[in-house]
């Protein structure tokens, strides 16, 4: 696992875009599962100068979810909502290559074992991006998921509900049910890029570099991957 320390959110934002543009730039039919909330915003604004500069083309990357919110959140997709409006919106990337969860089918179990086969037949995740839960949860794997977890639907903490209603920006309502990329699933991107920033993240962010690797810090089993880059400004490493 390596880590960079930024010196503040705008550090890791440009940090995090650069990374992003590097691979989009090795490899412009990228395959990767992008991450929705507060710490990506930056991000995305800097991805959106770059295209707008001509300096980086998406058009041929296919992008998936990490995870996503069930009705009564939007049915085309609370997380996905932010993806659209931050990076979609502008990116060019034509609709059939997106790849969001679909919360409005009638069989959640079905769809994410289909979205499981979507992966596998586009040739697998190249990269995924993600954030760090406050209590250590990556993508929507609460604590005590198990690491051989796959992509399924997930009861969500209430103190998670909580956090999503701490964002600046609410995509409308939110729903204590979730559809998530398992640990497994994470595990076998080729990459994976976590974002932290904060001081709130300090104590989940000591217990996925240094803590036990368990089930009760979901985060800790990217000490597993081969290929994990943690991007942290200085307030989350303390």
């Amino acid at each position: 696992m390596e880590l960079v320390v930024c010196g503040d959110t705008a550090a890791l934002a440009r940090q995090a875009a650069d990374h992003f543009l590097r691979r989009i730039r090795a490899k412009p039919d990228l395959n990767m599962a992008v991450p929705a909330g507060r710490t990506p915003r930056l991000m995305y604004a800097l991805l959106a100068e770059e295209h707008r500069q001509g300096r980086v083309d998406f058009s041929r990357m296919r992008v998936f979810s990490v995870d996503e919110l069930c009705p009564p959140a939007p049915a085309d997709g609370y997380f996905w909502r932010q993806v659209r409006k931050e990076f979609l919106a502008w990116a060019g990337v034509p609709p059939a290559q997106q790849r969001p969860f679909r919360v409005d089918h009638p069989d959640l179990d079905v769809m994410c074992a289909e979205y499981e086969e979507t992966i596998v037949r586009a040739g697998g995740l190249d990269l995924i991006m993600l954030g760090l839960g406050p209590n250590g949860h990556i993508a929507s794997n609460e604590p005590g998921s198990p690491f051989d977890s796959r992509c399924r639907p997930v009861q969500l903490l209430s103190s998670t509900v909580d956090y999503i209603l701490t964002d600046a920006v609410v995509q409308g309502a939110v729903s204590g049910r979730a559809v998530t990329l398992g640990i497994a699933s994470i595990l076998e991107a080729r990459e994976v890029v976590v974002l932290v920033s904060g001081a709130a993240k300090r104590e989940p962010l000591s217990q996925m570099l240094r803590g036990p690797i368990t089930p009760d810090v979901p985060a800790s089993a990217l000490r597993q991957h081969p290929r994990c880059v943690v991007l942290t400004d200085a307030a989350a490493i303390g």
